[in-house]
């Protein structure tokens, strides 16, 4: 599934669901960390699935979705709980792609790879970079 590592850098396909352009460049520096320097990104649960669909489609998986709990469902929607939809879109279509949660809500859901709890309070960061790891060492 996984290229080779090549000159310290990991050819995985992420995709960040997230709307908070902030977060998103705070996770994209936990990723650079773990090697990966290319991270796709959508604000919205519609544009996100739809990634999601083309990427299988085109037999070109992703190889990790991170998504946020709170987000819009549509692009410039209101804030909802999409994060829920999605992990329940990927479970229902036994999509294997791996998904961990990174929310600044605390939460636990055993069915996905993993939960990150996104805080400035905590070393967040040591969270993802340990999860993506073991996701890249198989």
């Amino acid at each position: 599934i996984f290229e080779h590592i090549l000159s310290g850098r990991i050819h995985m396909r992420v995709l960040n669901i997230e709307d908070d352009t902030f977060k998103h460049h705070d996770i994209c520096k936990a990723l650079s960390g773990c090697g990966i320097k290319e991270v796709e990104w959508s604000n919205n649960l519609a544009d996100g699935w739809k990634q999601i669909k083309n990427s299988m489609d085109s037999n070109n998986p992703y190889d990790l979705i991170i998504t946020d709990m709170y987000y819009p469902g549509e692009p410039g929607g209101r804030e909802e709980q999409s994060g829920d939809v999605l992990i329940d879109r990927v479970i229902k279509n036994k999509i294997t792609i791996p998904v961990i949660l990174c929310s600044s809500v605390n939460l636990k859901y055993p069915e996905i790879y993993g939960c990150v709890y996104y805080s400035m309070e905590r070393n967040w960061e040591a969270d993802m970079q340990k999860l993506v790891n073991s996701l890249v060492a198989g």
